[in-house]
C-alpha cells in the first residue's frame, strides 16, 4: 500500500472554480409487490483467471492504512466504494456517480479530480466536506461525458490543512466506460424493475451501474445493498451508514478556466 503524502494528480485546493458534487436520496422505489416476491442475489463476481488484483503500484487504492489517517477518525478508514481486485470499474454511463465512504473526521474541505488517458483534467470540484461519517455520492455533471472505451483515473480527497496542501487523506480509482452488447442491451430494456436490471449488470461485472441502482434502492432492499458491498470485500459497517447530504459548492474566489471535457473521439 503506498504512503498517502500527496495526491497522484497534484491537487491543491480551489485550483479551478467548483461545478456540482452531490450526495442525496435518490427516491427509487420498487413496488410492494417485487418486494414481496423477489430476493435477487446480487453478489458481485469474482475477477475471471487471469485478472490480477488492482497493483498499489499502479496508482490504485481502495483505501487507506491506519498509518496514514490525519484528520479521519474509526476504525475504517476513507474507502471507496469499488472492487477490489479489480484494474477499472465498468459503467455505460456517460456521467456515472460514485461513491466513497468518508468517515468522521475534522477536515473542512474535500477535492475530487478525474483525469482522462493523456493525463489531461476532465473535472475538478473543491467543496465543504461533513463531520459526520458516511457515503459520498460524486455525481459528475452533464457538461463532463466519459468516452466510450477510454479509462478514466480519478481522486477523492479529504484536505486536512488549510494550511499545509500535503496534509491530506485520499482515495483513488479507475473508471471505464463501455457499450452494452446488443443481447444485455435487449435484457436490460426488457427488465421490469431496477432490481432485474442490477443483477444484469452484476452478471457481466459492470460495477458501476449495479452500484448506482442499489444505492438508491438501498432502503428498500438492505439486504441486496449489504450483500453487493459485502461481496467485494466492503465491511459490513459502511452498508449500514446513511447517505448524508453534502456538498456545498464553494464559492469562487476568483475568476479561473473551466475544465474542459476530453476532445471527441
Amino acid at each position: 500500500m503506498m504512503m498517502k503524502t500527496l495526491p497522484l494528480f497534484g491537487l491543491v485546493a480551489g485550483l479551478l472554480s467548483p461545478t456540482v458534487v452531490s450526495l442525496a436520496h435518490v427516491p427509487l422505489e420498487s413496488s410492494p409487490n417485487l418486494q414481496s416476491q423477489m430476493q435477487i442475489s446480487l453478489e458481485f463476481p469474482p475477477a475471471p483467471s487471469g485478472e490480477g488484483a488492482r497493483s498499489s503500484a499502479g496508482g490504485g487504492t481502495r483505501g487507506n492504512d491506519e498509518e496514514d489517517k490525519i484528520c479521519t477518525k474509526g476504525d475504517i478508514p476513507l474507502t471507496a466504494l469499488i472492487p477490489d481486485e479489480i484494474d477499472a470499474e465498468i459503467t455505460i454511463s456517460a456521467n456515472p456517480d460514485l461513491f466513497v465512504f468518508v468517515p468522521e473526521n475534522n477536515a473542512k474541505q474535500g477535492q475530487f479530480i478525474m483525469v482522462d488517458e493523456d493525463g489531461k483534467e476532465v473535472y475538478l470540484n473543491t467543496f465543504d466536506l461533513p463531520n459526520e461519517a458516511g457515503i459520498v455520492q460524486v455525481s459528475l455533471p452533464e457538461t463532463v461525458t466519459l468516452e466510450v472505451g477510454q479509462t478514466y483515473k480519478w481522486q477523492f480527497v479529504v484536505l486536512c490543512s488549510a494550511d499545509d496542501p500535503s496534509k491530506v487523506e485520499f482515495v483513488e480509482g479507475k473508471i471505464k466506460r463501455t457499450e452494452l452488447s446488443e443481447d444485455l442491451k435487449t435484457q436490460i430494456e426488457a427488465a421490469t424493475e431496477p432490481l432485474e436490471q442490477a443483477k444484469l449488470y452484476a452478471q457481466e461485472r459492470i460495477w458501476q451501474d449495479t452500484l448506482m441502482i442499489l444505492a438508491q434502492l438501498r432502503q428498500s432492499h438492505t439486504t441486496e445493498w449489504e450483500q453487493l458491498l459485502k461481496s467485494v470485500g466492503l465491511d459490513a459497517v459502511i452498508a449500514s451508514v446513511p447517505l448524508t447530504p453534502c456538498c456545498v459548492e464553494l464559492e469562487e474566489e476568483q475568476e479561473e478556466p473551466t475544465p474542459t471535457k476530453p476532445d471527441e473521439q
